[in-house]
Protein backbone atom coordinates (compact mmCIF):
# COMPACT_ATOMS: atom_id res chain seq x y z
CA UNK A 1 0.00 0.00 0.00
CA UNK A 2 1.44 3.41 -0.78
CA UNK A 3 1.67 5.65 2.13
CA UNK A 4 1.34 9.26 2.56
CA UNK A 5 2.83 11.70 5.26
CA UNK A 6 -0.23 13.52 7.37
CA UNK A 7 0.27 17.48 7.50
CA UNK A 8 0.31 17.95 11.37
CA UNK A 9 -1.96 21.15 11.08
CA UNK A 10 -3.98 21.89 14.38
CA UNK A 11 -6.89 24.02 13.69
CA UNK A 12 -8.90 25.80 16.26
CA UNK A 13 -10.69 27.92 17.25
CA UNK A 14 -12.12 29.20 21.00
CA UNK A 15 -15.50 30.56 21.75
CA UNK A 16 -15.55 32.78 24.67
CA UNK A 17 -19.33 33.31 25.32
CA UNK A 18 -19.38 29.14 26.07
CA UNK A 19 -15.93 28.70 27.47
CA UNK A 20 -15.73 26.11 24.81
CA UNK A 21 -12.32 25.09 22.47
CA UNK A 22 -13.20 23.33 18.74
CA UNK A 23 -10.25 21.50 17.05
CA UNK A 24 -9.95 19.57 14.00
CA UNK A 25 -6.38 18.21 12.79
CA UNK A 26 -5.61 14.43 11.40
CA UNK A 27 -5.27 12.47 13.47
CA UNK A 28 -4.82 7.77 13.59
CA UNK A 29 -7.35 5.90 14.63
CA UNK A 30 -7.66 2.10 14.90
CA UNK A 31 -9.54 0.07 12.09
CA UNK A 32 -10.29 -3.30 13.93
CA UNK A 33 -11.54 -4.82 10.42
CA UNK A 34 -7.96 -4.33 9.24
CA UNK A 35 -6.29 -4.32 11.77
CA UNK A 36 -4.56 -1.77 11.48
CA UNK A 37 -3.90 2.35 12.30
CA UNK A 38 -5.23 4.77 9.16
CA UNK A 39 -5.69 8.50 9.16
CA UNK A 40 -8.65 10.61 9.71
CA UNK A 41 -9.95 14.05 10.14
CA UNK A 42 -10.65 14.57 13.63
CA UNK A 43 -12.96 17.18 15.41
CA UNK A 44 -12.73 17.72 18.84
CA UNK A 45 -15.37 19.91 20.65
CA UNK A 46 -14.39 20.68 25.00
CA UNK A 47 -15.12 22.93 27.89
CA UNK A 48 -11.83 25.39 27.36
CA UNK A 49 -8.86 24.66 29.37
CA UNK A 50 -9.87 20.38 29.73
CA UNK A 51 -7.18 19.98 27.04
CA UNK A 52 -4.56 22.19 29.20
CA UNK A 53 -5.23 20.14 32.54
CA UNK A 54 -4.83 17.11 30.96
CA UNK A 55 -1.29 18.13 29.88
CA UNK A 56 -0.34 19.74 32.94
CA UNK A 57 -1.54 16.65 35.02
CA UNK A 58 0.07 14.14 32.98
CA UNK A 59 3.55 12.48 33.84
CA UNK A 60 6.15 12.92 31.15
CA UNK A 61 8.50 10.77 33.00
CA UNK A 62 5.92 8.04 32.88
CA UNK A 63 5.20 5.82 29.87
CA UNK A 64 2.03 4.62 30.63
CA UNK A 65 0.78 8.16 31.63
CA UNK A 66 2.19 9.51 28.65
CA UNK A 67 0.31 6.80 26.74
CA UNK A 68 -2.96 7.87 28.26
CA UNK A 69 -2.79 11.42 26.96
CA UNK A 70 -2.12 10.08 23.45
CA UNK A 71 -5.15 8.17 23.75
CA UNK A 72 -7.41 10.41 24.44
CA UNK A 73 -5.73 13.22 22.26
CA UNK A 74 -3.95 11.25 19.53
CA UNK A 75 0.02 10.83 18.71
CA UNK A 76 -0.34 13.38 16.30
CA UNK A 77 -0.63 16.11 18.90
CA UNK A 78 2.81 15.59 20.02
CA UNK A 79 4.60 14.18 17.17
CA UNK A 80 5.15 17.28 15.02
CA UNK A 81 7.41 18.20 18.07
CA UNK A 82 9.71 15.01 17.53
CA UNK A 83 10.36 15.94 13.96
CA UNK A 84 9.29 12.45 12.85
CA UNK A 85 7.10 11.95 9.85
CA UNK A 86 3.95 10.36 10.32
CA UNK A 87 2.48 8.26 7.83
CA UNK A 88 -0.86 8.22 6.68
CA UNK A 89 -1.51 3.84 7.77
CA UNK A 90 0.40 1.64 10.03
CA UNK A 91 0.45 -2.32 11.02
CA UNK A 92 -0.42 -2.32 14.55
CA UNK A 93 2.94 -3.04 14.77
CA UNK A 94 4.64 -0.43 13.20
CA UNK A 95 2.12 1.85 15.08
CA UNK A 96 3.22 0.99 18.09
CA UNK A 97 7.10 1.04 18.07
CA UNK A 98 6.49 4.46 15.92
CA UNK A 99 4.58 5.83 19.27
CA UNK A 100 7.12 4.90 21.41
CA UNK A 101 10.07 6.55 19.07
CA UNK A 102 7.98 9.60 19.44
CA UNK A 103 7.56 9.50 23.11
CA UNK A 104 11.15 8.77 23.84
CA UNK A 105 12.21 11.54 21.40
CA UNK A 106 9.59 14.04 23.22
CA UNK A 107 8.78 13.54 26.40
CA UNK A 108 11.85 15.45 28.62
CA UNK A 109 10.71 18.42 25.97
CA UNK A 110 6.95 17.82 27.11
CA UNK A 111 7.90 17.85 30.98
CA UNK A 112 9.65 20.82 30.65
CA UNK A 113 7.02 22.85 28.74
CA UNK A 114 4.46 21.45 31.15
CA UNK A 115 6.57 23.03 34.22
CA UNK A 116 6.46 25.91 32.67
CA UNK A 117 3.00 26.54 32.16
CA UNK A 118 2.50 25.14 36.08
CA UNK A 119 5.15 28.55 37.03
CA UNK A 120 2.84 31.31 35.07
CA UNK A 121 -0.81 29.09 35.90
CA UNK A 122 0.02 28.91 39.64
CA UNK A 123 0.74 32.65 39.46
CA UNK A 124 -1.78 33.99 36.97
CA UNK A 125 -4.97 32.15 39.00
CA UNK A 126 -2.58 32.42 42.72
CA UNK A 127 -2.75 29.03 43.83
CA UNK A 128 -0.32 29.57 46.60
CA UNK A 129 -2.89 31.82 47.81
CA UNK A 130 -0.83 34.98 47.90
CA UNK A 131 -1.57 37.96 50.10
CA UNK A 132 -0.30 40.43 47.59
CA UNK A 133 -2.40 38.71 44.61
CA UNK A 134 -5.81 38.38 46.20
CA UNK A 135 -7.17 41.30 44.55
CA UNK A 136 -5.88 41.08 41.17
CA UNK A 137 -7.76 39.47 38.63
CA UNK A 138 -5.99 36.81 36.40
CA UNK A 139 -5.61 38.94 33.53
CA UNK A 140 -3.58 41.71 35.98
CA UNK A 141 -1.58 38.50 36.99
CA UNK A 142 -0.80 37.93 33.46
CA UNK A 143 0.09 41.42 32.57
CA UNK A 144 2.34 41.60 35.67
CA UNK A 145 4.36 38.39 34.55
CA UNK A 146 4.48 39.70 30.51
CA UNK A 147 5.40 43.16 32.00
CA UNK A 148 8.35 42.47 35.08
CA UNK A 149 11.15 41.17 35.53
CA UNK A 150 9.04 38.27 37.16
CA UNK A 151 8.76 37.10 33.56
CA UNK A 152 6.35 34.63 32.06
CA UNK A 153 7.87 31.19 31.23
CA UNK A 154 5.19 30.42 28.76
CA UNK A 155 5.68 33.90 27.24
CA UNK A 156 8.92 32.19 26.35
CA UNK A 157 7.65 29.03 24.85
CA UNK A 158 5.92 31.23 21.32
CA UNK A 159 6.94 30.42 18.44
CA UNK A 160 5.11 32.93 15.57
CA UNK A 161 6.71 31.05 13.30
CA UNK A 162 4.33 27.77 14.03
CA UNK A 163 0.88 30.23 15.17
CA UNK A 164 -0.67 31.73 12.80
CA UNK A 165 -4.39 33.86 12.26
CA UNK A 166 -6.37 32.07 9.50
CA UNK A 167 -9.33 33.61 7.94
CA UNK A 168 -10.63 30.12 6.70
CA UNK A 169 -13.32 28.36 7.51
CA UNK A 170 -13.09 25.98 10.31
CA UNK A 171 -11.93 23.20 9.15
CA UNK A 172 -10.56 24.16 5.68
CA UNK A 173 -6.67 24.03 5.77
CA UNK A 174 -6.99 25.14 1.88
CA UNK A 175 -5.52 27.97 0.35
CA UNK A 176 -7.64 28.15 -2.41
CA UNK A 177 -11.40 27.83 -2.62
CA UNK A 178 -12.44 25.04 -4.87
CA UNK A 179 -16.26 25.06 -4.22
CA UNK A 180 -18.60 26.90 -6.48
CA UNK A 181 -20.98 29.57 -4.83
CA UNK A 182 -23.95 27.57 -5.05
CA UNK A 183 -22.53 24.65 -3.34
CA UNK A 184 -21.14 26.77 -0.87
CA UNK A 185 -24.54 27.93 -0.22
CA UNK A 186 -26.01 24.39 0.44
CA UNK A 187 -23.08 23.97 2.35
CA UNK A 188 -23.55 26.96 5.13
CA UNK A 189 -27.42 26.03 5.51
CA UNK A 190 -26.27 22.74 6.91
CA UNK A 191 -22.93 23.34 9.28
CA UNK A 192 -23.58 23.56 12.52
CA UNK A 193 -23.84 26.86 14.26
CA UNK A 194 -20.42 26.11 16.75
CA UNK A 195 -18.61 25.68 13.84
CA UNK A 196 -18.95 29.02 12.33
CA UNK A 197 -16.58 31.51 13.13
CA UNK A 198 -14.91 34.55 12.19
CA UNK A 199 -11.26 33.48 12.40
CA UNK A 200 -9.55 30.37 13.83
CA UNK A 201 -5.95 29.52 14.54
CA UNK A 202 -3.35 27.47 13.24
CA UNK A 203 -0.39 25.60 14.01
CA UNK A 204 1.24 21.77 14.07
CA UNK A 205 2.36 22.42 17.67
CA UNK A 206 0.00 21.74 20.85
CA UNK A 207 2.05 23.70 22.71
CA UNK A 208 1.41 27.00 20.69
CA UNK A 209 -3.00 26.09 21.14
CA UNK A 210 -2.33 25.85 24.90
CA UNK A 211 -0.46 29.03 25.09
CA UNK A 212 -4.17 30.82 23.40
CA UNK A 213 -6.27 28.30 25.88
CA UNK A 214 -4.31 29.87 28.81
CA UNK A 215 -4.39 33.79 27.88
CA UNK A 216 -7.88 33.73 26.09
CA UNK A 217 -8.88 31.58 29.65
CA UNK A 218 -7.59 34.48 31.38
CA UNK A 219 -10.12 37.21 29.74
CA UNK A 220 -13.11 35.19 31.31
CA UNK A 221 -13.58 35.69 35.05
CA UNK A 222 -15.97 32.98 34.89
CA UNK A 223 -13.84 30.40 34.38
CA UNK A 224 -10.55 29.36 36.00
CA UNK A 225 -7.70 26.75 36.44
CA UNK A 226 -7.75 25.34 39.93
CA UNK A 227 -5.65 22.68 41.84
CA UNK A 228 -7.44 19.94 43.48
CA UNK A 229 -7.18 20.16 46.97
CA UNK A 230 -7.96 16.45 47.33
CA UNK A 231 -5.80 14.62 44.57
CA UNK A 232 -3.57 17.58 43.48
CA UNK A 233 -4.45 17.78 40.37
CA UNK A 234 -5.44 20.85 38.08
CA UNK A 235 -9.07 21.39 36.99
CA UNK A 236 -11.18 23.28 35.11
CA UNK A 237 -14.54 24.68 38.00
CA UNK A 238 -17.90 23.54 36.54
CA UNK A 239 -19.48 26.46 38.10
CA UNK A 240 -18.25 28.70 40.25
CA UNK A 241 -14.08 29.80 40.19
CA UNK A 242 -13.58 29.20 43.77
CA UNK A 243 -14.74 25.03 43.89
CA UNK A 244 -11.99 23.51 45.74
CA UNK A 245 -12.61 20.14 44.21
CA UNK A 246 -12.45 18.61 40.64
CA UNK A 247 -14.55 15.39 39.08
CA UNK A 248 -12.14 12.95 39.14
CA UNK A 249 -12.67 9.41 39.96
CA UNK A 250 -10.72 9.16 43.39
CA UNK A 251 -11.51 5.97 45.21
CA UNK A 252 -14.66 3.19 45.39
CA UNK A 253 -15.96 4.89 42.18
CA UNK A 254 -16.66 8.32 43.71
CA UNK A 255 -15.16 11.56 42.62
CA UNK A 256 -12.89 14.25 44.58
CA UNK A 257 -15.95 16.38 45.02
CA UNK A 258 -17.86 13.81 46.40
CA UNK A 259 -15.34 12.41 49.14
CA UNK A 260 -13.27 16.03 49.21
CA UNK A 261 -15.05 17.69 52.10
CA UNK A 262 -15.00 14.54 54.36
CA UNK A 263 -11.40 13.65 53.96
CA UNK A 264 -10.33 17.16 55.01
CA UNK A 265 -13.04 17.41 57.59
CA UNK A 266 -11.04 14.01 58.40
CA UNK A 267 -7.45 15.61 58.44
CA UNK A 268 -8.41 18.58 60.36
CA UNK A 269 -9.55 16.21 63.34
CA UNK A 270 -6.61 14.62 62.90
CA UNK A 271 -4.44 17.56 62.64
CA UNK A 272 -6.69 18.47 66.37
CA UNK A 273 -5.82 15.00 67.85
CA UNK A 274 -2.02 15.70 66.98
CA UNK A 275 -2.08 18.72 68.24
CA UNK A 276 -3.21 17.74 71.62
CA UNK A 277 -0.85 14.75 71.71
CA UNK A 278 1.75 17.24 70.94
CA UNK A 279 0.98 19.96 73.76
CA UNK A 280 0.32 16.92 76.30
CA UNK A 281 4.06 16.10 75.71
CA UNK A 282 5.52 19.49 75.25
CA UNK A 283 3.61 20.66 79.13
CA UNK A 284 4.55 17.77 80.37
CA UNK A 285 8.49 18.15 79.68
CA UNK A 286 7.95 21.86 80.34
CA UNK A 287 6.62 21.37 83.36
CA UNK A 288 9.30 18.89 84.85
CA UNK A 289 12.11 21.22 83.82
CA UNK A 290 10.74 24.36 85.87
CA UNK A 291 9.87 21.76 88.52
CA UNK A 292 13.61 21.09 88.54
CA UNK A 293 15.84 23.87 87.97
CA UNK A 294 19.19 22.07 88.87
CA UNK A 295 18.38 19.21 86.64
CA UNK A 296 19.99 20.14 83.02
CA UNK A 297 19.20 16.89 81.87
CA UNK A 298 15.45 17.84 81.80
CA UNK A 299 16.47 21.53 80.22
CA UNK A 300 18.78 19.31 77.70
CA UNK A 301 15.72 16.57 76.91
CA UNK A 302 13.12 19.59 76.98
CA UNK A 303 15.50 21.60 74.18
CA UNK A 304 15.97 18.31 72.44
CA UNK A 305 12.71 17.58 71.93
CA UNK A 306 11.71 20.92 70.43
CA UNK A 307 14.65 20.46 67.96
CA UNK A 308 13.45 16.98 66.95
CA UNK A 309 9.70 17.87 67.13
CA UNK A 310 10.34 20.40 64.18
CA UNK A 311 12.36 18.55 62.41
CA UNK A 312 9.84 15.79 62.39
CA UNK A 313 7.14 17.93 61.51
CA UNK A 314 9.35 19.35 58.24
CA UNK A 315 9.54 15.50 56.91
CA UNK A 316 5.72 15.07 57.38
CA UNK A 317 4.98 18.27 55.48
CA UNK A 318 7.43 17.04 52.78
CA UNK A 319 6.08 13.49 52.33
CA UNK A 320 9.21 11.79 53.77
CA UNK A 321 7.99 10.29 56.86
CA UNK A 322 4.10 9.39 57.68
CA UNK A 323 2.03 11.67 60.03
CA UNK A 324 1.50 8.03 62.08
CA UNK A 325 5.21 7.92 62.69
CA UNK A 326 5.69 11.28 63.62
CA UNK A 327 2.38 10.79 66.29
CA UNK A 328 3.67 7.55 67.45
CA UNK A 329 7.40 9.17 68.80
CA UNK A 330 5.44 11.75 70.24
CA UNK A 331 3.45 9.18 72.24
CA UNK A 332 6.72 7.67 72.80
CA UNK A 333 8.39 10.96 74.59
Amino acid sequence: MEMFKIRLKNQFFIDKFNKHKLMTYQDLRLNSKHNSYEFYNRYEKMKLGTGLCDFLNTDFSNIDSIKEFIGKYGITTIASLSGIKINDYYSVEEYNAMVNEVINSVKDKLEGYKNSFIEDITYIYNINDLEELNNLLPIQRLHILRDSKKESQVKKLYDSNNLKLSLNNFGNFGEFSMTAEEDAQEIAKNVKADYLNTYCFESNDVIQSFIIDLFEMTEIESTAIKKCKNCGKFFVPDNRVDELYCNSIYENNKTCKEVGPFRTKQKLMQENDDLRVYRNVYQKLLLRTRRNPTNTQYEEDFNNFKKENNELKKKVENGEIPQAKYVKWLEEQ
